[in-house]
């Protein structure tokens, strides 16, 4: 008994040439640089954003007679916020989107909040 390999028959089979892609350095550190800032502005901007909505909803329902209910309803709400944020900030398509869509509500919910405390 024999065994013997059978080409096909028919075209032959044509070899894929690999080219190398030309990657532009400049480029490359700029892509890496967006990537890090967005992942700062996810972590420390969501973790700021959601810190500053419990706080205002905690001052929201301050006349509540559980207030550990409007309390746990808030720290609740952040972590929620903190994963819609991060999620958010890769789904932009600029940068600068991103921080001003981070950032600007941050600083308007602290306003709120002061001069709901009154300070």
């Amino acid at each position: 008994m024999t065994i013997e390999a059978i080409a096909p028959v028919g075209k032959p089979v044509r070899q894929k040439s690999v080219t190398k892609k030309v990657v532009d350095t400049k480029s490359l550190i700029n892509y890496r640089l967006m990537i890090f800032f967005r992942f700062i502005l996810a972590i420390f901007g969501g973790y700021f954003f959601s810190a500053i909505t419990a706080m205002l909803i905690g001052a929201f329902f301050i006349s509540e007679p559980n207030k550990a209910n409007a309390v746990l309803m808030g720290t609740m709400l952040a972590f929620v916020l903190h994963c819609a944020v991060f999620i958010w900030v890769f789904m932009v398509k600029s940068t600068l989107k991103a921080w001003l869509g981070v950032l600007v509500p941050t600083v308007i919910f602290y306003v709120v909040y002061l001069l709901m405390k009154g300070g």
